[in-house]
This record gives structure tokens, sequence and C-alpha cells, in this order.
């Protein structure tokens, strides 16, 4: 299938199609509401062709349907039907949680995305939970979205936003205890050096996760209430994928 990403973030939407290097984006900001995204998607991507869609949302996602209007977004998406208006099969997931579920290659994995927001995911035997981190205390006045976001790194300066980034960094690796860590988003690329133990992923990465939770794919992830949940014959099939790529090399390295 040909599965159309539309990852909505608080400064672009962004669109991929998988199979295509290409990725579109106009901006969206405060007055983007739902009916102006579709109008938006469909003129950037008139001359595409595809099957069905990913909605990538920045909020709350449980069972497949948004939750809460976005917070840094215009209103009328809660009840807006997405099928009918792009007249294709759509399948709505929080856009941190698509990221996590792209780079997701077993265990326990955290993803941290760091754009106009920040997010966050972790992966736990193959059950994709995202976290709501805006709110939480960084220190004794600031949030994490208060000195990790992006109007955070403009008006603090790209060191001090950096060692903020890698404190964040550390305390959520003590509280999630991740093997893997996966740092993504827009400001990823400004991150020099990384936090220690952590890999970069880029926004186009995102297009996996879209095609992850559609039929077919190498990991099927479907919704489980707020979580979303990778079927375990795939996750042994990947897994043993994997050791055979891993023992193919071996000798070829001998």
């Amino acid at each position: 299938m040909k599965i159309l990403m539309i990852d909505i973030g608080g400064s672009n939407v962004k669109m991929m199609v998988n199979g295509h290097e290409e990725m579109r984006k106009f901006p969206s900001g405060r007055t983007l509401t739902a009916r102006r995204m579709v109008a938006g998607v469909k003129k950037a991507t008139k001359d595409w062709d595809y099957d069905a869609i990913t909605l990538g949302f920045p909020g709350l996602v449980e069972a497949g349907r948004l939750v809460r209007e976005p917070l840094n977004l215009s209103g009328g998406w809660m009840k807006f039907n997405f099928a009918k208006a792009f007249r294709k099969p759509v399948r709505i997931i929080n856009d941190a949680a698509m990221q996590a579920l792209a780079n997701y290659k077993g265990g326990r994995m955290l993803f941290v995305g760091l754009g106009t927001s920040v997010g966050a995911a972790i992966v736990a035997d193959g059950v994709v939970v995202p976290v709501e981190l805006g709110l939480i205390p960084l220190s004794r006045r600031h949030t994490f979205m208060s000195r990790l976001s992006k109007a955070a790194r403009r008006a603090d300066g790209q060191e001090r936003w950096q060692r903020a980034v890698f404190k964040a960094v550390a305390l959520l690796k003590d509280v999630f205890w991740p093997a893997d860590t996966v740092i993504g988003g827009g400001n990823a690329k400004k991150l020099d050096p990384l936090p220690p133990g952590c890999r970069r992923t880029s926004n186009q990465e995102a297009i996996r996760g879209a095609v992850r939770l559609w039929e077919g794919a190498d990991l099927h992830a479907e919704p489980y209430g707020t979580t979303w949940r990778i079927a375990e014959k795939e996750r042994r099939r990947a897994k043993n994928a994997a050791r055979k790529t891993a023992k193919k090399a071996g000798k070829v390295a001998r």
C-alpha cells in the first residue's frame, strides 16, 4: 500500500509517501483548523498517488480517535471526519508515538522529540506509550516546555538549551531505563554532540511509523486504548530477520 504520512507540527504540516524521499510541508500554527489542514494537504499533494493516510497528531489519541483539541493549533479537530474529507481510509496516532514506532528495533526504547514543543514516547516490548512532558518540572522555575522548546532555544541560546536537553534526557533515562534512546524532531539536528548513549533520527524517518499502522508492514501496530501494540508474531519475525542479517554480516566479515 502507498501510505500518505501527515505529520502535524506546531510550525509545519509535513507530508511524505512511502517509496519516495521527498518531504513537502506548509505552515501550521495557531490559526490551523482541521478543515484548513485538509485543504493544505490536498493542494500540496495533488500530484501524489496514495491508498490510505496516517495522521500524526500533536495530542492525546485513544482507540484511534482524538481525545482533546491540540494546544498549539486552532480548534475544530475532535469531531472532524478526516476519512470523509480525504475520501481515503485514515488512521490517527500521536505524533511522538509515530516517531517512536518508526525507530523501534526491540526491547525498551525511549523517543524524545524536540520541535516547536517537546514530546516523548516509550516503547516497552512492543507497546508504544506516548508521554506528555511539557508541564513536568525540570527545575524550580522551569518545565520541560519552557526549557526545551524551539522558543526556548531562541531565547536562551544554544549552549543553555543544549545543557537543558542533556539534563532532561538524563532524567528521563533514569525514570524509564531504556536500552535505546532516540532523539528526533526538527531541533534534533541542532544538538552537537548528542547526549551520551543516544542516537539521532530525522523527521523523514517518521514515514516508517506511518506505514507500520497498516497491515502488511514489517511491524504492524494496532491502537489499544491510549497505546499501540505491535503484533507478537511480527515482532518475532522481525527479530529473527535481524538475527539472520547479523549472522550473514558476520560470515561476510570473516
